[in-house]
């Protein structure tokens, strides 16, 4: 009878532990990936087939990650210039956004300490949610929609104060000089007086337009921050600084040159976010394990001591005791091992490493403007790239960072030889200094590094 009680309760922990440690998640990815594929159809029909994959994952994916995806859409979209497509796909990225705020039972799952971080549903960090509100107001400028793209940078700008549950100072300081410029082309000289210098206060370097500036220049550079997880259960978020501007740009008009201010750093941006609540919770849930894993961990001890001592004296109720308390402890593990303290490491990883801006008249010129470095050569590696919106009074030129080098590039030189430079270990571009690398090609290029071909196979 006690070693059938033992068997059976030492079977029972088993199945527990077993279960706790089986997800079959790949099985049921594919089988989302095949019931989503009329849908994708039909989402993506017509349209660009450069941006299938991305309506591919929207649908996939599904409600976790549809902030995320949209976001990427509207990106692609933005950059391939189907602004109506970028649109609507940052108009449904804005709406999650919103809807996370909402008390929900998604939202009540961040609080808790059995559900991983990773399951909840993708909002971003405040950066993150700037930067849709921020590509949004540029949809609306290059429409001429003055009202709702100053509305969307306002957004940003609240966007960028929000926590989980605290609210910080607002100090996204591309959206308030934006704001600023939206009011200026509205006519509403107070609003934008006052736009502009709040986003002198966080960038000195921002100056209001000068009278009879017509044009308005945004470049974006580099590549943004990179999300990573640290600590003993990767339970810290850490971010990683990518490709970055290499000199100082101006913008030229006709033969006006004017130098480019940095508005905006992403990697100070999502660095300098202080006292997040989801750190609380996390932290609760680091400690939570600890504890709850050290008690498993004696308590299976402790049963089996008394299991052990019940069989040499020949006690059938100690045995069946001893069992039990070894249960509970195995029981305790698992559950230990179920909770997931990972921070959520889920970014939107197109965004640049940096947004500069710069006005200055001949907005009739938009189109013969140029980005330049200081000694004269261009700044713009792919000029397709550029985006012009011209306008009586309030012309724009965007040079997305898909369109920049990050550096000059270098004196030509003549060839001497043809050979393919093989892949090394380690990256697929070598930089000026001799560095190998892992980077897109164009940005690879961008800070005058070389492309290394892939390794024959």
């Amino acid at each position: 009878m006690t070693a059938r009680l033992c068997r059976t309760l030492a079977a029972g922990a088993l199945v527990i532990l077993t279960a706790c440690q089986t997800t079959g998640q790949a099985d049921r990815t594919s089988e989302a990936a095949v019931r989503a594929a009329p849908t994708v159809r039909a989402l993506s029909d017509g349209r660009p087939a450069l941006l299938e994959p991305y309506y591919r994952a929207v649908v996939v994916e599904g409600k976790r990650n549809a902030v995320l995806n949209w976001m990427r859409v509207g990106k692609a979209a933005l950059d391939l210039g189907r602004d109506d497509l970028a649109a609507e796909a940052f108009d449904k990225a804005l709406a999650g956004i919103e809807e996370v705020y909402a008390d929900n039972p998604q939202a009540e799952k961040a609080r808790s300490v059995w559900h991983a971080e990773s399951v909840k549903d993708f909002k971003g960090e405040p950066h993150e949610r700037a930067m849709a509100y921020y590509y949004r107001g540029l949809i609306y400028l290059m429409a001429g929609d003055y009202e709702n793209a100053r509305a969307s940078f306002r957004g940003a700008m609240l966007q960028d104060g929000f926590a989980e549950t605290e609210r910080f100072r607002q100090d996204f300081a591309v959206a308030a000089w934006l704001d600023g410029w939206s009011s200026r082309c509205l006519g509403e000289v107070g609003q934008a007086d006052e736009a502009f210098r709040d986003a002198a206060s966080l960038r000195p370097a921002l100056k209001a337009p000068d009278p009879g500036d017509d044009l308005l220049v945004v470049a974006e550079t580099g590549l943004g921050p990179a999300k990573e997880a640290y600590g003993q259960y990767r339970e810290k978020l850490a971010y990683r600084e990518r490709a970055a501007l290499q000199a100082d740009v101006l913008a030229k008009a006709n033969a006006a040159a004017t130098p480019m201010a940095v508005a905006e750093d992403l990697f100070f941006q999502a660095t300098t976010r202080g006292g997040r609540d989801m750190d609380k919770v996390l932290a609760v849930k680091a400690d939570t394990k600890m504890a709850t894993g050290a008690a498993g961990a004696g308590a299976t001890v402790a049963g089996a001591g008394v299991m052990t001592a019940g069989a040499y004296g020949n006690d059938r109720n100690a045995v069946a005791a001893g069992a039990i308390v070894m249960l509970a402890g195995l029981i305790a593990q698992a559950a230990a091992q179920s909770m997931n303290a990972e921070v959520d490491t889920r970014s939107w990883d197109d965004l640049p490493h940096s947004i500069l801006l710069a006005s200055l008249k001949g907005g009739k010129a938009a189109s013969a403007v140029d980005v330049t470095f200081a000694d004269g050569t261009s700044a713009v590696l792919q000029p397709d790239r550029v985006r012009r919106a011209l306008a009586p009074t309030c012309a724009l030129a965007w040079f997305p960072a898909s369109a920049m080098r990050l550096s000059p590039p270098p004196p030509p030189v003549a060839a001497t030889t043809t050979a393919v430079i093989p892949a090394q270990t380690g990256g697929n571009c070598r930089t000026s200094a001799g560095t190998v690398v892992t980077l897109e090609p164009t940005y690879c290029r961008g800070i005058n590094g070389v492309v290394l071909a892939a390794s024959p196979r």
